[in-house]
């Protein structure tokens, strides 16, 4: 018996995917070719990273586009997948693993009224969700590792790493600028101030510069402070 093309694609193929973006993308259309009526889909995935906890890829079946949403660690728990399908139509969505870090797949219906996904099409959307285990296994894998890479060893250089650059005496020219930025009064408040409570204030401090940074599509290479 043949399956079906989106079942046969995550047993062959799926595992070898450059990246969630295009998992969910691809995942996604071949669903809608099975015949299931999706608005969208989403993909959650924990990071081990000290200031994002988890980044989530939103898909939406009438454009084929894929958009990213990222969650900081400081902010409280929000499903931001579930909350972007249920603009969209009735939800399904499953946690692909029994630990609270593993992936998160959802699909967002069409909104025709009916408020829910029909059996038949949930009972597909949970057999989808079995057989992409696996492959979503090996994509958290290499998120994770790619994630720790970037923490430590910034985007630049994880890159290379990952690229198999491992050889010393290898070097590159960069654009770099230099950011100095003063926390006011700060041995003034040190001073008064709890250790655990300044350490959350310099962390605060800290998600704030180096955010601004990265919103713009930089990095921190280095951080060094005058204590």
């Amino acid at each position: 018996m043949d399956l079906p093309s989106s079942l046969a694609w995550l047993i062959d193929e799926a595992a070898a995917s450059p990246g969630p973006e295009r998992f969910l993308a691809e995942l996604g259309r071949r669903l809608l070719a099975d015949g299931l009526p999706l608005a969208g889909g989403a993909l959650t995935l924990s990071v081990p990273h000290p200031i994002i906890a988890r980044r989530t890829w939103l898909w939406r079946a009438e454009s084929g586009t894929v958009i990213e949403a990222l969650a900081f660690a400081a902010a409280p728990p929000v499903g931001a997948g579930r909350e972007w399908l249920a603009g969209l139509g009735p939800v399904w969505e499953e946690r692909i693993g029994p630990s609270p870090d593993d992936p998160i797949l959802g699909w967002a219906g069409l909104a025709d009224g009916a408020g829910a996904f029909a059996p038949g099409d949930a009972a597909r959307l949970r057999e989808v969700a079995r057989f992409a285990a696996a492959p979503l296994a090996a994509l958290a894998a290499r998120e994770a590792r790619a994630a720790l890479l970037e923490a430590y060893l910034g985007r630049r250089s994880a890159a290379r790493v990952q690229a198999g650059a491992l050889a010393r005496g290898t070097g590159e020219i960069i654009r770099a600028a230099l950011l100095c930025a003063d926390l006011r009064d700060f041995t003034a408040l040190s001073e008064v101030t709890e250790p655990y409570a300044m350490i959350a204030a310099l962390d605060a401090y800290f998600d704030r510069v180096a955010g601004a940074v990265h919103a713009f599509g930089g990095e921190v290479l280095k951080f060094m402070g005058d204590g």
